[in-house]
């Protein structure tokens, strides 16, 4: 399977070999169309419609929900709309009913995206934050849970070196013990199957602009059917938030009204076109199935084959591939020179700061073989 770059705005039209898309990837022409077509509609003609262009945003939003939804093997009414995975890890950890002295276990290797809400989730309520070094195992989590523990918030696949977590038993062993769970799937929707019910966490972020090659702007928060009958609670409450938006009342008593689900956490009006552009990608996805991820991870595979036959280099991904991630080092050289190096040579990566100080290649399904070999080949001339 391979996507050809004349698909891609970004590819079609220059011989730069792009492997970040863990990093941003770029959307197509289909993805960039929807988005168009849709922005014309709402920014024209539709407001001429009287309450028809709230309709035309509504039915956005709805088909936004329902290709997420596939990506994530659950029902549309589980999952809300956000802006990024970060947006959704700041609504999913702030929705927690934390108490003092509440403890939150994480990992040292975790993205700010996830780690930056959790610590300042601890600051406001004065909770603690405990990180495991990775690698992160079942074991390790019961090891550190106490009486205290309230949530537990991982990656589905480490940005550093695109290692999948064993989530299945994670959640498994934080459920049994009461604790919730809150996956940063920032880079796991459209890199790695994923299957929310099967794999069981309370809350999953996701974006659309990494794997997916959608728009920025955009992507989702899954979340487990009654957690909010359970003491979960939102803190983005709006218009939106209402199953009868006509039931608001001034004096309040609208609390039966909230959507029972995640979509009470969309408060208000989002951008139709982004909802378009998300939902054209995440059906692409959907519709390429399981060979797509295989072939992300062949690529991947491949591309690890390759470095490990240039001196000096060291890999520091798991083999074979977990994931489209391929993390390295370079002798003598820091990931940022590397990075750069490799730009001027028209090679687009991204390296990871310290303490994991490596190169990070992305492997996607409008990668060739010639561009992984090139890119092999740039890293020996480093």
């Amino acid at each position: 399977m391979n996507l050809p770059r004349k698909l891609f705005p970004a590819l079609a039209d220059n011989s730069f070999a792009y492997l970040n898309s863990g990093g941003s990837g770029p959307p197509s022409r289909e993805t960039t169309q929807a988005m168009r077509e849709l922005d014309d509609l709402c920014s024209g003609p539709a407001y001429l419609t009287g309450v028809g262009l709230y309709a035309h945003q509504r039915d956005a939003y709805a088909r936004a929900r329902e290709a997420a939804a596939m990506l994530l093997s659950t029902a549309p009414e589980n999952l809300a709309l956000t802006m990024s995975s970060t947006h959704g890890m700041n609504l999913g950890t702030f929705s927690v009913d934390w108490r003092e002295g509440d403890e939150i276990i994480s990992a040292r290797s975790e993205h700010p995206g996830c780690l930056v809400p959790l610590h300042a989730a601890a600051y406001r309520y004065d909770a603690k934050v405990k990180l495991l070094d990775p690698p992160v195992t079942p074991e390790k989590i019961v090891a550190a849970m106490t009486p205290k523990t309230r949530l537990v918030a991982l990656s589905q696949v480490d940005w550093t070196t695109g290692e999948e977590l064993p989530l299945g038993e994670i959640c498994a062993l934080a459920r049994e013990r009461g604790v919730l769970t809150l996956i940063d799937g920032a880079q796991g929707a459209g890199n790695v199957p994923v299957d929310a019910e099967a794999l069981g966490p309370d809350m999953y972020a996701f974006t659309g602009h990494k794997w997916i090659l959608g728009p920025e702007g955009m992507g989702a928060l899954y979340v487990r059917p009654g957690l909010f009958q359970k003491g979960l609670h939102s803190t983005n409450i709006g218009f939106m938030s209402l199953t009868d938006p006509t039931a608001f009342d001034a004096e309040g008593g609208y609390w039966g009204k909230l959507h029972e689900g995640a979509r009470r956490l969309e408060s208000s009006t989002m951008s139709p076109a982004l909802a378009a552009g998300f939902a054209a990608a995440a059906q692409a996805v959907a519709e390429r199935g399981a060979e797509g991820f295989r072939e992300i991870r062949r690529r991947a595979d491949l591309l690890m084959d390759l470095l490990s036959e240039q001196p000096g280099v060291t890999l520091r991904s798991p083999r074979p591939a977990h994931s489209g991630l391929v993390a390295f080092e370079v002798e003598g050289i820091a990931s940022k020179d590397a990075a750069e190096g490799l730009l001027k040579q028209e090679f687009v990566a991204r390296y990871i700061p310290e303490p994991y100080p490596y190169v990070r290649a992305s492997t996607h399904l409008f990668n060739t073989e010639e561009e992984l070999e090139a890119f092999a080949a740039a890293v020996g001339r480093l």
